[in-house]
């Protein structure tokens, strides 16, 4: 089956085992292919590792849409299985941000940072080296194993009671991740574990926009996915500077207490990445203030009961 995020070929009236059955297909099927290439071609081509984090969260959304088509048992082993493959990608695609951030910056940097950029580029890639092995620890199965396996879970589909078709489960599914995801932007978000549980919340609702697209008119691609997609990007920034935030302040107080002579050395370059990414955070912060204020605007549940396909 060709990959596409869009699942427009299934509509309102699609029943609901034939839509599982449909997507789960798709969505399960590019994790071993997206797996293949990590686990083979992660040192040529970063993307790898990035879209085997992408298809394993597009699966499991696959998996929450459709909970109700399979038994508890095989969902929630399904469910185990992907989150810890996607952990592993994650912290994969992490290390690469990471690197990819540090080279980028070595190359545009004043002779007092020189010292430590070279340090960070060094121990990035040992790092990242260290999460690739935790990848392929992680899988357990080769790509034909994986293959096979969700082949075994597509067998377990069967047809709910109810809701029978696509579209009675559309509008209530979205509208509960649309109403998670404006309570948890309501919380603190000074507190960056607030801010992260949106981030996760809306990736959340992007995949399964994905799958009810053909539901709906084209004005719900048009208009509310885009603004999902802006939201994304600016939670993945601040996402990359929180996380390396925390990784090199603590290096910082290590090499500090442990390599004082070193560390004079160090210290210019490993500050000035650190202060970059402790700017970024708030700025980061703000820009999605004012995102959420336009998403409140869109006013997308009261929305949904007029884009009915």
């Amino acid at each position: 089956m060709a990959e596409s995020k869009w699942m427009i070929e299934l509509d309102g009236d699609t029943p609901l085992d034939e839509a599982a059955r449909q997507v789960l297909a798709q969505r399960l099927s590019i994790v071993p292919e997206r797996l293949a290439g990590a686990l083979a071609e992660a040192d040529l081509d970063l993307e790898h590792v990035h879209q085997l984090r992408v298809a394993t969260r597009r699966a499991g959304a696959a998996l929450a849409v459709f909970s109700g088509c399979l038994p508890p048992r095989d969902f929630e082993r399904a469910r185990r299985r992907l989150r810890r493959l996607r952990r592993a990608a994650g912290a994969a695609r992490d290390a690469d941000v990471f690197v990819a951030m540090i080279a980028a910056r070595s190359t545009r940097v004043r002779s007092d940072q020189r010292p430590g950029l070279d340090y960070l580029l060094g121990f990035a890639s040992g790092q990242r080296a260290a999460a690739q092995q935790n990848l392929i620890r992680a899988t357990h199965r080769k790509p034909h194993d994986w293959q096979q396996y969700f082949a075994d879970v597509l067998d377990a589909v069967t047809q709910p009671d109810e809701p029978r078709t696509l579209g009675r489960l559309a509008r209530p599914h979205l509208a509960r991740l649309v109403a998670d995801l404006e309570s948890a932007a309501r919380q603190d978000l000074q507190e960056y574990e607030h801010l992260h549980q949106v981030r996760i919340l809306g990736k959340q609702l992007r995949y399964a926009m994905e799958i009810f697209a053909g539901c709906h008119q084209a004005e719900f691609r048009e208009c509310f996915y885009p603004a999902i997609v802006e939201m994304q990007e600016i939670l993945g920034d601040a996402n990359d500077s929180y996380v390396a935030s925390n990784r090199l302040s603590k290096l910082r107080a290590n090499l500090e207490a442990t390599q004082p002579r070193f560390w004079k050395r160090l210290r210019a370059g490993l500050d000035g990445v650190l202060h970059y990414h402790q700017r970024r955070l708030p700025r980061c912060r703000r820009q999605f203030q004012d995102w959420w204020r336009r998403w409140l605007e869109l006013n997308m549940v009261g929305h949904l009961q007029l884009f009915v396909a």
